[in-house]
C-alpha cells in the first residue's frame, strides 16, 4: 500500500538519513518527499511511502522513533493514483473559459492539490453564505455565516461563531468530521471565497496559504479573461 505523511522535523544535517533508516527498519520504502516549509529552524515535509497493509501505526512509531520529529499526519493512498500538483491546477484553469467550469474545476480539483478533504466556494449573502459550488465531501453549509467575509488574501480560518452548528453538535462532531483545520482565498471578489478544509488536521502552513492565494487569483483572471472574450 501507498501511505502520505507529512512531518514536522529539525533542519539538521543527516536528519533525513535517519527518517530512511527508520523507516527502512520497517520494511517501508521512501517513494518521494516534499518540502513543503522551513519555518525557524523547523522543516515541514510530505512524504509519500510504499508499505505492506496495516501498517499506518507501525508508521507513525517508525517516524517518532527519531529525535525531534512530529508525525502530523498519516493516511493511506490509493495504489496508482496520481497526485495533482498545484501548477497542474492552474494549468486546468487557464484552459477553460467561462465561470461556472472555473468553478467546478475549482472545487473538484483544489483539494487535491492542496492535500485538502473539501472545497466550498461561498458568496456572502447579508449575515449568511451562499455556496456556489462544493467538492463531494464537503460539510453543510446551512447557517454558516458570513462573518469572516471580505478577505484580502488567503488565510487560515479558526473555529468560531461563523461555522455551522452541525460542525461542532450532533454525530458529525462525535465522529470527527466536524473538526477540521480550515483556509479561505477570495475568488473574483473580496465577498467571494474559495474554503478548503482537513479533517483532523493538519494546519495549513504559510507556503500552503501563498499557494492557494495564487491559485485563487488564476480561477478569478481566467473568469475575467472570459468576460472580455465574451463582450468582444
Amino acid at each position: 500500500m501507498l501511505f502520505t505523511l507529512r512531518i514536522s522535523l529539525p533542519d539538521r544535517p543527516g536528519t533525513l538519513g535517519s527518517i530512511a533508516t527508520a523507516f527502512g527498519r520497517g520494511g517501508a520504502n521512501i517513494l518521494t518527499l516534499d518540502v513543503v516549509d522551513n519555518e525557524a529552524g523547523t522543516a515541514v515535509d510530505d512524504l509519500l511511502i510504499e508499505a505492506s497493509e496495516g501498517m499506518q501505526e507501525a508508521l507513525r512509531l517508525a517516524g517518532e522513533m527519531v529525535p525531534g520529529l512530529v508525525v502530523e499526519d498519516l493516511r493511506p493512498l490509493e495504489a496508482f493514483q496520481d497526485h495533482l500538483s498545484p501548477l497542474e491546477l492552474a494549468t486546468a484553469l487557464s484552459e477553460i473559459g467561462n465561470e461556472e467550469p472555473v468553478l467546478g474545476i475549482l472545487v473538484e480539483r483544489l483539494p487535491e492539490a492542496m492535500r485538502s478533504d473539501w472545497c466550498v466556494v461561498v458568496s456572502a449573502r447579508e449575515d449568511r453564505v451562499e455556496v456556489l459550488a462544493s467538492s463531494i465531501g464537503a460539510p453543510s453549509m446551512a447557517e454558516a455565516r458570513s462573518s469572516w467575509l471580505p478577505l484580502e488574501g488567503s488565510t487560515r480560518l479558526p473555529p468560531a461563531g461563523w461555522m455551522p452548528s452541525s460542525w461542532t453538535k450532533g454525530p458529525a462532531a462525535r465522529d470527527g468530521q466536524g473538526k477540521f483545520e480550515l483556509a479561505a482565498a477570495p475568488v473574483f471578489d473580496a465577498l467571494t471565497a474559495a474554503l478548503i478544509g482537513r479533517r483532523n488536521g493538519p494546519q495549513y502552513r504559510n507556503s500552503e496559504l501563498v499557494e492557494f492565494g495564487l491559485l485563487a487569483r488564476i480561477a478569478s483572471s481566467c473568469r475575467s479573461a472570459s468576460q472580455i472574450r465574451s463582450a468582444s
